[in-house]
């Protein structure tokens, strides 16, 4: 019997996933008054974690992240992720000063009958800092950047990331309707968020990288790159080096994102089709003129996010 047990147990072990190439080690916890260097205006009563992710061969930290933990029935929110290598990267840098200033604005001007509709990790970031009620309240399956040596790992990193995060599969259905609406031509896109709204009294905030990872789940309809450039701390001869590269490239349509002051971030839009998309509208690409946008007010703008209010149907046009 217990030969028989040894063999099975053998057997199952063959078919779980390798351990991923890298883990999540806690650091610390505590409230906003035990991390100074966190520059969000957490509520005071909010548990938060520090976590870093580590490579398991050697144990050397490539990034450090900072979580919201509301309580055991409520998935943890990322606040914060800040990479500390420049080839390993499982997420986009967290634009944290932004956010703030855009918190603050909620918290002062976003009415309370009001709902907010957004990316789902900016949603849940804005409702942990303010309260303000959203559309999407789940950590989806996000876009993963992996170094293409940890490709035979990817169903380990995949396990490991729905048992972190706990990835919830409802309601992706739902947001993949905002998707829908921000990957669709502009006019069409504004009234598909409308049908999203349902009357009721909406706005929408979007952030510059959104477009690229728009691009990376909607790529047959969205095409966008990015590249990063060093600061030279000359503004003029800066300016020139991206321009000279984007016409080398053929590029067009760019927005260009700051990460502290050593280095710049270009996005750039690879086609016509994807400068016509709502989100391409939205965000200052090309010919950025909001003021034609249907269906939509811009009311304000915090680095690189941007806030529009969903118009209801029997809005006054000028």
């Amino acid at each position: 019997m217990i030969g028989f047990l040894l063999i099975d147990w053998a057997g199952y072990d063959l078919l779980l996933p390798d351990p991923a190439p890298y883990r999540y080690e806690l650091i610390a916890d505590g409230t906003i008054a035990n991390f100074p260097d966190l520059a969000l205006s957490v509520p005071q009563n909010l548990t938060i974690r520090k976590f870093e992710a580590r490579l398991d061969k050697d144990g050397s930290a490539f990034a450090e992240l900072y979580i919201a933990d509301p309580g055991p029935e409520v998935a943890p929110i990322l606040l914060d992720w800040q990479n500390r290598s420049s080839e390993l990267a499982l997420a986009i840098p967290s634009r944290t000063e932004d956010l703030d200033q855009l918190a603050e604005a909620v918290k002062l001007h976003i009415p309370e009958d009001a709902v907010m509709l957004g990316w789902w990790d900016t949603n849940r970031q804005l409702h942990a800092l303010t309260g303000v009620k959203i559309f999407y309240d789940a950590n989806f399956p996000r876009p993963l950047f992996i170094p293409p040596a940890w490709d035979d790992d990817l169903n380990a990193i995949e396990s490991l990331e729905r048992v972190f995060w706990r990835i919830s599969e409802n309601g992706t259905e739902d947001f993949g309707r905002f998707l829908d609406a921000l990957s669709s031509e502009a006019e069409a896109g504004s009234a598909m968020l409308k049908e999203i709204a349902e009357g009721r009294k909406s706005f929408i905030v979007v952030q510059l990288s959104d477009v690229y990872k728009l691009a990376l789940t909607r790529p047959n309809l969205v095409g966008v790159g990015y590249r990063d450039f060093a600061v030279s701390g000359h503004i003029h001869d800066d300016i020139i080096q991206v321009k000279k590269w984007l016409g080398e490239q053929g590029f067009s349509h760019y927005a260009v994102e700051s990460f502290g002051i050593a280095k710049k971030r270009v996005y750039y839009l690879k086609d016509s089709m994807t400068a016509n998309t709502l989100l391409a509208h939205m965000l200052p690409f090309g010919e950025f003129n909001p003021l034609a946008l249907s269906g939509l007010k811009l009311v304000a703008n915090y680095g690189s996010y941007w806030v529009y209010e969903i118009e209801p149907e029997n809005a006054a046009v000028d």
